[in-house]
C-alpha cells in the first residue's frame, strides 16, 4: 500500500473492527496497522481481512494475523503448479511468465533435469522453491512477475496478454507489444478497428491454449496414476506370493548345493 492509500485502510479496519464491537483505534495505533500491511496491495490486506472475518468471527483481529494471511495471498503458486510453469521453459520456443522464486529454483534444477533425472530434478526445485518463497514472505516482498521470452512470436503475444489480463503483469512490454500496435497512426479508426480485430482473435488463442494446457494436464495425471497402479499391482502380486514381506521379513532363497 501506498500514503494514499490510509484513509482508506482506516475505513476498512474501521468496518471491520465494528463487526466485533470494537471501536477505531488512535491515530498512533492505526499507523502500527499500515507500517505493518504497507508491503502488501491493498486488494490484498481486504482479502486478509476477509479471510480472518470468516476463520475467526468470535475474536478480534490483531496486525500480525492479518500479516500471516496477507503472505499467503501474496498470488505466489504452490510448489507443484511452479514446477509445471517452470518446465515450460524447457521449451526454446515458449514464453514463460513466472516469479522471481520459479526462476532461481528452476536454475538449481536445471543441471539435474539436463541429466534425465526428472525426479531429482523436481524434489530439488520443490525444496529451493519453498525455501526462496518463504524467505520472501518473511520479509514480505510481494511476488514480482516477469517474462522470459520465447522465440515463438504468436506464442509469446498469448502468455503476455494472459499474464497482463490475470493481473500479473501491469503492461505489455514494448518489445512484446502486440502486432500492429506500436504502428498503429493516432486518431484513425481504421486503426483502432484492427487492434479490436487482433484482441479479438488473441481472445481466441487463449482459449485454446488454455484448453490444451488443461488436456495436457489431465494426461499427465492420467499418466502418473496408470504408473502408481502398475506399481500398486506389482506389490500386491509380490506380497501375495511372500505374506511374510508385510512384517519385514525377506523370503529365504535356498542355499546352493
Amino acid at each position: 500500500m501506498r500514503n494514499d492509500d490510509l484513509p482508506q485502510f482506516a475505513a476498512l479496519l474501521a468496518d471491520v473492527l465494528a463487526g466485533y464491537g470494537k471501536p477505531l483505534p488512535e491515530k498512533a495505533e492505526i499507523g502500527i496497522w499500515f507500517k505493518q500491511l504497507a508491503p502488501f496491495p491493498a486488494a490484498t490486506v481486504k482479502r486478509a481481512f476477509e479471510a480472518y472475518r470468516m476463520e475467526r468471527p468470535d475474536f478480534a483481529p490483531a496486525p500480525n494475523g492479518i500479516v500471516a494471511r496477507a503472505r499467503l495471498m501474496d498470488g505466489r503458486p504452490d510448489e507443484n503448479e511452479a514446477w509445471a510453469v517452470a518446465l515450460t521453459s524447457q521449451d526454446e520456443a515458449e514464453t514463460v511468465v513466472w516469479t522471481d522464486e520459479m526462476a532461481a529454483a528452476f536454475n538449481l534444477a536445471r543441471p539435474l533435469l539436463e541429466t534425465g533425472d526428472e525426479v531429482g530434478a523436481r524434489m530439488a526445485f520443490k525444496d529451493a522453491y519453498k525455501r526462496l518463497v518463504g524467505e520472501a514472505r518473511g520479509q514480505n516482498k510481494p511476488a514480482n512477475w516477469n517474462v522470459s521470452a520465447g522465440w515463438d512470436a504468436q506464442r509469446r503475444q498469448i502468455a503476455v496478454q494472459k499474464a497482463t489480463v490475470a493481473g500479473l503483469l501491469a503492461s505489455p512490454q514494448p518489445h512484446l507489444a502486440l502486432p500492429n500496435e506500436t504502428d498503429l497512426p493516432p486518431a484513425r479508426p481504421e486503426g483502432l478497428q484492427k487492434l479490436k480485430e487482433t484482441l479479438a482473435q488473441l481472445n481466441c488463442m487463449n482459449e485454446r491454449a488454455a484448453a490444451d494446457y488443461q488436456a495436457e494436464l489431465a494426461a499427465e495425471r492420467d499418466a502418473e496414476q496408470a504408473r502408481r497402479d502398475e506399481i500398486d499391482a506389482k506389490v500386491r502380486e509380490y506380497l501375495k506370493k511372500n505374506p511374510a514381506a508385510r512384517y519385514g521379513q525377506l523370503p529365504i532363497k535356498p542355499e546352493a548345493p
